[in-house]
């Protein structure tokens, strides 16, 4: 809401539930120190980068603690560089919330990179052709060391796949 705060965005989930103000701040400040926004808490949303708007949202959302986050392209319409490092920061808050997250992307590389599992749709009626476990560590989802990792291309490459058979397959 271009009209609050930062923090208060983060916090107006919470306050739609009945928390005081304090704590709600509280719960706002944490997760905006979690991803590394605590100096822009002042700030209004149109002072902010196209990178952090996106980290404002996800954190936004999980200060309400859902039992699963729904992400529809979030990425789609930001810089590869900007895009890589939020990828890498989705990982990062993750492995602190650990909440189910069904993560909806075209990108092969970026399903391979954030999954746990990687579920391959067919063309129009879209139903799930095939699920692809991803096996690499979280210690290791950082893209300057999976470039050349041999797992992830298979991995990507197996997921390619899967995506132009479905292609091929529907009539």
């Amino acid at each position: 809401m271009p009209w609050l705060r930062v923090i208060d965005n983060v916090a107006f989930g919470l306050k739609m539930r009945g928390m005081g103000k304090a704590e709600r701040h509280g719960v706002a400040r944490q997760f905006l120190a979690i991803a590394g926004l605590s100096n822009v808490a002042e700030k209004y949303p149109h002072e902010l980068s196209g990178g952090m708007k996106q980290r404002v949202a996800v954190i936004r959302t999980l200060a309400n603690k859902p039992e699963v986050m729904l992400m529809d392209e979030p990425f789609a319409a930001i810089d590869a560089q900007t895009r890589m490092v939020l990828q890498e920061e989705l990982v990062r808050i993750w492995a602190s919330s650990r909440i189910t997250v069904l993560f909806v992307t075209h990108s092969v590389e970026e399903a391979v990179f954030l999954g746990d599992r990687v579920a391959v749709m067919t063309p129009g009626p879209g139903r799930v052709r095939d699920i692809v476990p991803v096996s690499i560590p979280r210690e290791r989802r950082q893209w300057n060391l999976l470039g050349t990792d041999p797992e992830f291309n298979r991995l990507k490459d197996q997921v390619l796949g899967l995506v132009r058979n479905a292609e091929v397959e529907t009539p």
